[in-house]
Order: structure tokens, then C-alpha cells, then sequence
């Protein structure tokens, strides 16, 4: 069979881009070199796995078969094939609170199997580092549109409420998103994912502060300046023995999203992005709200 791995990563490639300009430029060579590839691979396996008929291209039934079997294979054949040098390195940039379960299971999945140490960094902006090229790749949370990014959505958990325990709310055993838009709401104008107008327009909350990292933030809902949104596992990360966290009903799901950057990419990039998505599916955080408050809560 006259097929060689470049011809498999560029089938994977195209079919995870869904664009020829794309992908062609995330595998660094030219689209009609990437058509040749892809028109060689349907050549020799006889199936049509891409049609062109329609404005991007789409997978035919006998491609989306082949693009299961080669994300399962293709990582396998890379190691075989191309072992990675010992000494190197991928920096794994984020903003507000790392994704310990999902996160450290493919940093072990990477280190293990490809000895590529994982550098974790924080970075307080809004791609954690990315744009300023101080990462090669980052975890953030909310929808990443950048058409100068390779971006894959890893898991959606629920939102948390936090308040102050002295707040009214603290009373309750939840609250809804409708409860929040009647408060003042806290937001990070530097890396955070959401504002007063993610609520309804007749329940959209007023800014009480602005803060541009998580501990100003929490230092916020502590002093009653507000109500604060995060992220189940964010939360988990982050007690306060002056702040309460609330299961919150009727809001949208928090967004994780992995990116790194479509040109010139780190050479296990993609990879660690597979060991992400392999995860385990299902997954919930183990976070309990501590349900215990002060007496003296206002009423």
C-alpha cells in the first residue's frame, strides 16, 4: 500500500479543520499539496472520504469511519515512529483554575508515554499567554473564537454561585440566574468569560466591581461588593471561610475550551489535545458546597 504517515495526518488534519486553507497551513505546507495527499490516500484505499460538492468540505460516511480508527492509531504510530526527545517541554498556560482531573490525567498521559515534561503557567489574560507567544498552548474557560487558534471544546460543568456569607443570599440552599440579575455582579474584565448581558434583558444584574485576576475577585464577593460566577471545579480550588458557594439552577453551562496556535504549533500540541478528549467522559466534580453559615447572616 503506498501510503505513508504524512498522508494519515493530513486526512486527520483536514477532517478536524473541515477547511483545506486551514488545515494546509496548520500542517505548513501548501493546499494543492494537501490535495494531492488526500486524493492519493481515497486513490489507493478506493473510498471517497471527502466531499468537495458543497462551500467546506465535509466527510463522507467512509471517512468519518477512518477518522475514528486513525485517532486512535495515529498517536500509537506517531510514538512508534517518531520518538520524542527526553528533555523536551510543552508549557501549558491558563487563567483562572486549572482543571485538576482532566488536566493532570493528560499530563500524565504525555510525560508517560511521550516523556514530554508539561510546564504549567498562569497567566492572567484572557488566551493565558497564547497571544503573547509566552505558552504553547492553554486551557480557558468560555468559547475561544480566533481564526489564529486551533481550539477544541474538552468538557462543560455547571456554574457556582459565590457570596458573601454575610449576603442575604446566604440564607438560601441555592439560587437561581434570575436571583443573580436582580444583584450586582462581579467580573473579571481581563480573563473572564462572562458579563451583565449573558442574563435576560429583564433581569440583567449592574456591575457592583471590576476586578482582573480570581483572588481580586473572591476578594470582591467577600466584601460584598457583589455576587460572583465560576465554574464548579474553579470553585472547588478556591475556599473562602468568608465566602459561600451556591448551587445556581437555570444558567449556561462553563466552557473549557483547549487551544494553541494554528502556525508553527509545538510539536506535541495536537497530542496533548487527543490526551485531553480521551478523558473521562461523564466526568463531574467531586465539589460539595459547604452548606454552613454564619448566625449573624443579614436578613
Amino acid at each position: 500500500m503506498d501510503i505513508g504517515l504524512r498522508h494519515l495526518q493530513c486526512f486527520l488534519t483536514l477532517a478536524e479543520e473541515q477547511h483545506f486553507t486551514w488545515a494546509a497551513d496548520r500542517l505548513g505546507i501548501s493546499q494543492p499539496t494537501l490535495s494531492r495527499h488526500i486524493q492519493r490516500l481515497e486513490g489507493v484505499l478506493g473510498r471517497t472520504l471527502v466531499d468537495r460538492s458543497t462551500r467546506h468540505p465535509r466527510l463522507t460516511a467512509e471517512g468519518h469511519r477512518l477518522q475514528a480508527d486513525l485517532q486512535v492509531l495515529l498517536p500509537q504510530l506517531e510514538t512508534a515512529l517518531q520518538p520524542p526527545e527526553p528533555q523536551s517541554s510543552l508549557r501549558l498556560g491558563y487563567a483562572w483554575g486549572y482543571p485538576l482531573q482532566r488536566g493532570r490525567q493528560a499530563q500524565a498521559t504525555l510525560e508517560e508515554r511521550h516523556l514530554v515534561l508539561v510546564q504549567t503557567v498562569r497567566r492572567d489574560d484572557r488566551t493565558a499567554g497564547l497571544r503573547e507567544g509566552s505558552v504553547d498552548a492553554a486551557l480557558l474557560w468560555g468559547t475561544v473564537r480566533d481564526p489564529r487558534l486551533v481550539t477544541t471544546e474538552i468538557l462543560r460543568e455547571p456554574h457556582i454561585a459565590a457570596v458573601a456569607r454575610t449576603s442575604t443570599l446566604a440564607v438560601r440552599d441555592r439560587v437561581t440566574w434570575r436571583d443573580l440579575g436582580r444583584r450586582c455582579l462581579i467580573v473579571n474584565t481581563v480573563s473572564g468569560t462572562l458579563t451583565a448581558q449573558d442574563w435576560p434583558a429583564d433581569a440583567t444584574p449592574e456591575i457592583g466591581a471590576e476586578t482582573s485576576n480570581i483572588e481580586e475577585y473572591l476578594h470582591a464577593v467577600a466584601g460584598r461588593r457583589g455576587v460572583g460566577v465560576l465554574p464548579v471545579s474553579v470553585a472547588a480550588q478556591y475556599p473562602d471561610p468568608d465566602i459561600l458557594y451556591l448551587p445556581l439552577t437555570g444558567a449556561p453551562p462553563a466552557v473549557l475550551t483547549y487551544a494553541y496556535p494554528r502556525t508553527n504549533p509545538h510539536p506535541y500540541a495536537a497530542t496533548f489535545g487527543r490526551a485531553l478528549r480521551q478523558g473521562q467522559t461523564g466526568e463531574r466534580s467531586s465539589f460539595v458546597p459547604d452548606q454552613s453559615r454564619k448566625a449573624s447572616a443579614d436578613t
